[in-house]
């Protein structure tokens, strides 16, 4: 849902054109330069480190793989006085996060500096594994009967520090009985889930409970007592360290908490944002504090930090309103703040721009990718900001894929900016459908916010993408406001593009996941800009209100802090103003729905009033998914329907396949009706009516 509200965000593009003839786009084979399943197969990166002496660096490769319906992980390392890059070994089997991702796990250096010591999910146990970062292949270190789920380095690399919880046969046991006994429901059981084992941990099916803020969940004994010991890599002594603790559920803080980096030494970088102002500051282990005074340290800017090892220098990064980060070093001795490099997308540890790139005393190791850009491995040299590329498994998509890129900004309302990144093919010269997503443009923009919209067959089609970043809010947050604004945004976007001959106004189709699905159905209900949409999450209706308003679950609270409803009996004219299901008689744009199973338990209403009315719709729900779908077969479904969807719609374009004359048989249907209640309403007002 909403981006504050991160319980399912964060604990919270590109090929060629088919001439124009017309209003109408010839056929095109969608993605023969890059194809939707190759486009799920990208190579990743993650969990990057570096060794001690910064002499190696280390780096994990995810890849999905859609014959196995899962990733390949491989760990890495690469000698950075020579470039050479090994696969050092397995990384073992994906263990996904609750709202859709690949675990990242910290690689963690022995005292020799030579070896790493990681979490792996091999014949589901979560153990701890090794690797050398001149070797062939990953080992067992330790594997007990609970899953390890932290750990970290102690005593200069001569032991680790891990925790575990209740074995793996107690959690089985305990789902078990109550599934034999029936479920005792309280505010911690989430009823649009699959009660027994309906969600992953630890790389298995299991059953989960809401563990206190939002949508963040755990699994069914996460109040168990946790247990720290200590593995002492020299002998192998294994001993527990302290009393078992309860963990501690999760709470909203009552606003920002700062942001944190430890140096080696101790020294503390620290950043903070209230909503008008910011501070980026270092407390060094003497007790002096020292704060950067360049007006960029003030701004909102700061998205990561790191020290550089055996100095008073932090590595910061930078991220305009644009998404394009810049690396600069903050020297705390004297003040100074000098610019390394800058790059027209990430340059961070991953995915995501808040994950700081790895650093040695020389230099930064960082993930690069921009909009039509994969992810490569870049070195940057921190006195020259020289940058070279390590490591790049997606150089043959970067040798097809070049579509042309161009950011905007415009101002569309006093003090508010709408910015973000179009996508075209190179050869574009008419006016073309136009494909909008709204949320977030981070690095590679394979299908959007959400990953769900394939960028670049749509771009071969012969459509025009645009990405807008979300505007940032001015005050405390407001849903109401924040769709208003956003609409105005979107219409800047339409009106500008339409004027300079990019996009056929007529033909706007809009894409959302999360906050940008709340997005794309306002502009749906408030507006007749799109001629086609694709929802990939729930909304906020009074259907669902009861669900998560057991006394002890703060998710109605939240419902009422950012969309400002209550008990639907209660605050009737709010809820008539914030749900798309009580305004579906407003949506007379066609609705492709591709959800969660889960999710898609909470739209019933929205679902059956739209399909109720004229308005085409159609709902497609995947098991076994959280928030974001992370499964690569369901990632390729949601590709190829949403091209599909849209060519249908904005282009009257119908695969020939064979095997898709069902779908298309459905979506005739879908339009005959459409155009059919569009001919009733119009004979009945005495106006021409057509679709």
């Amino acid at each position: 849902m909403r981006a504050l509200l991160a319980g399912h965000c964060s604990p919270r593009a590109l090929l060629l054109a088919i001439a124009v003839a017309g209003a109408c786009l010839l056929p095109a084979a969608a993605g023969a330069g890059v194809s939707n399943r190759e486009l799920v197969e990208v190579t990743d990166f993650d969990s990057l480190g570096v060794s001690p002496d910064g002499r190696f660096a280390v780096f994990r490769t995810v890849r999905a793989d859609i014959g196995r319906n899962s990733y390949h992980l491989r760990w890495h390392s690469v000698d950075l006085a020579e470039g050479r890059v090994r696969d050092i070994g397995s990384g073992g089997d994906p263990i996904y996060l609750d709202p859709g991702s690949v675990q990242p796990e910290q690689p963690v250096w022995d005292s020799t500096g030579r070896r790493i010591i990681f979490r792996a999910l091999v014949d589901g146990a979560v153990g701890l594994w090794q690797a050398e970062v001149g070797g062939e292949g990953a080992a067992p270190l330790l594997v007990r009967d609970a899953d390890i789920e932290e750990y970290s380095a102690t005593d200069g690399g001569r032991a680790i520090v891990y925790k575990v919880g209740p074995t793996r046969d107690e959690i089985r046991r305990a789902e078990a009985a109550e599934y034999d006994s029936g479920i005792l429901v309280d505010s911690s059981v989430d009823l649009s889930q699959n009660l027994f084992r309906g969600g992953s941990i630890n790389g298995r099916m299991a059953t989960q409970r809401l563990a206190g803020y939002w949508f963040i969940r755990d699994g069914l004994l996460w109040r168990s007592p946790r247990q720290q010991r200590r593995l002492d890599l020299a002998t192998g002594a294994d001993t527990p360290v302290g009393s078992a603790e309860v963990p501690p559920a999760v709470t909203l803080p009552s606003q920002p908490p700062p942001r944190q980096a430890r140096s080696e030494g101790g020294d503390v970088a620290i950043a903070s944002w209230d909503g008008a102002t910011g501070d980026l500051s270092a407390v060094l282990r003497s007790g002096e504090r020292r704060s950067c005074t360049d007006p960029l340290c003030r701004s909102m800017r700061v998205s990561a930090f790191v020290w550089r090892p055996s100095s008073e220098d932090v590595l910061v990064t930078f991220t305009d309103r644009e998404r394009r980060q810049s690396l600069y070093l903050w020297k705390t001795n004297d003040g100074a703040l000098r610019k390394l490099t800058s790059a027209d997308g990430l340059l961070s540890g991953g995915r995501r721009n808040m994950i700081p790139c790895a650093v040695s005393a020389d230099a930064a190791i960082c993930v690069g990718s921009g909009p039509a850009s994969p992810p490569s491995l870049h070195r940057i040299d921190l006195e020259t900001g020289e940058r070279k590329v390590l490591f790049d498994p997606n150089a043959a998509m970067r040798s097809v894929y070049a579509p042309a890129v161009r950011y905007f900004r415009w101002s569309f309302a006093p003090g508010r900016e709408v910015a973000g990144v179009l996508l075209r093919a190179s050869t574009a010269s008419r006016p073309a459908p136009l494909y909008l997503n709204y949320y977030a443009c981070e690095g590679f923009l394979r299908g959007g916010e959400g990953d769900e919209w394939p960028i670049p067959a749509l771009l071969e089609a012969g459509f025009a993408v645009a990405c807008i970043n979300a505007v940032p809010s001015t005050g405390p947050q407001d849903a109401v406001e924040d769709n208003r604004t956003a609409l105005e945004a979107v219409r800047k976007v339409i009106g500008e593009f339409s004027r300079e001959g990019v996009a056929d106004p007529s033909r706007v189709a809009m894409g959302g996941f999360s906050h940008g699905s709340e997005i794309a159905l306002w502009v749906a209900s408030h507006s007749r800009l799109l001629a086609a949409a694709s929802i990939a999450s729930a909304q906020i209706e009074p259907g669902t209100y009861w669900t998560y308003a057991l006394p002890g679950s703060d998710i109605a609270g939240a419902m009422r802090r950012v969309w400002g409803v209550g008990a639907p009996d209660q605050t009737p004219g709010r809820w008539r103003l914030v749900s798309p299901a009580l305004q579906a008689d407003r949506i007379d744009t066609p609705i492709l729905f591709q959800l969660p199973e889960q999710e898609a338990r909470r739209i019933p209403e929205l679902f059956a009033r739209l399909s109720g009315n004229a308005t085409p719709v159609e709902l497609h729900a995947f098991p076994d998914e959280a928030h974001i779908k992370v499964q690569p077969r369901h990632r390729l479904a949601v590709y190829d329907r949403n091209l599909d969807w849209f060519r249908y719609w904005l282009q009257d374009f119908s695969d020939p396949d064979p095997l898709k004359a069902d779908q298309y048989r459905r979506w005739h249907q879908l339009r005959a009706r459409w155009k059919a209640g569009s001919t009733a309403v119009s004979s009945a007002s005495g106006e021409q009516g057509s679709r």
